[in-house]
């Protein structure tokens, strides 16, 4: 079904937190949630998860859906129960939802079948936004926080879906322009003429506009620190090995305290 909010779930402390956020994110958007949890030999560490089998599958999927029931009462819940490999299986559920969410330690470590082998292709080839939680990061709601977007080339699917999260929230939304120093200094104006359509869009979010020359991996990492959610494009480039993320990514996937929304361009 499109229009839900999916979250990756195999039992872990990093998963539930994605699901705890994925419900809240359906909450706010008022579309259903769908829990996908991926099972079989193809899945890594599959012998050691709860839902290594059908069952065992199935019943951590009812688990969570009753635990996210108790805390969101009237949130359509969904579960879908998927066998292969699990990039695969998260690829095509991103595909079929308004964004999917993941769950991460930071540092590069992500865990279960959620482990980088398997996250970074997801966030590469997913064809919807995917947002990357970690359990003890900032991402509940709180006093103060924003929405943080890294505006690099004009990308309106990137300033569409930063502006509709801090719309959502009540929040107000940090763009932020990075031009690496050996560019020489941001033109003026420029940040401003980008986000002109979506300040008409959505005229009741309040947005601050920052354009600074730096690293923009390093700026925005620190600017996640008093975010609630970063959002950034994917970048990134095709290998040998297959789609890639970019660097700004990597660095935000390691580093940065909250959640981060990465958003893939618009097919074709």
């Amino acid at each position: 079904m499109a229009g839900a909010v999916a979250a990756g779930v195999d039992g872990s402390r990093e998963s539930r937190a994605a699901a705890d956020w994925a419900a809240r994110e359906a909450v706010r958007r008022e579309v259903p949630l769908r829990l996908v949890n991926c099972w079989g030999l193809a899945s890594p560490l599959a012998s050691l998860r709860a839902g290594a089998e059908p069952a065992g599958s199935l019943r951590l999927l009812g688990g969570v859906r009753l635990e996210l029931l108790a805390g969101y009462p009237g949130l359509e819940i969904e579960t879908e129960s998927r066998t292969g490999g699990p990039v695969h299986a998260l690829t095509e559920a991103a595909g079929a939802a308004e964004l999917l969410v993941l769950g991460s330690r930071g540092l590069g470590q992500l865990t279960g079948f959620l482990l980088g082998s398997v996250s970074l292709p997801v966030v590469a080839r997913a064809g919807r936004p995917v947002v990357v939680v970690r359990p003890e990061g900032n991402w509940t709601e709180a006093s103060g926080l924003a929405v943080v977007v890294g505006v690099g080339r004009p990308d309106p699917e990137v300033l569409d879906f930063a502006f509709r999260a801090a719309a959502v929230r009540g929040l107000g939304l940090r763009a932020v322009r990075v031009t690496p120093r050996e560019d020489g200094r941001p033109a003026p104006g420029e940040l401003a003429s980008v986000l002109r359509p979506l300040r008409d869009a959505y005229p009741d979010t309040r947005v601050a506009e920052e354009a600074v020359t730096g690293s923009p991996g390093q700026v925005l990492t620190e600017a996640a620190a008093s975010a609630e959610l970063v959002v950034v494009g994917r970048g990134g480039h095709r290998s040998g090995f297959g789609p890639r993320v970019g660097p700004v990514v990597h660095a935000l996937l390691h580093h940065a305290p909250c959640p981060v929304a990465v958003v893939p361009p618009a097919e074709g």
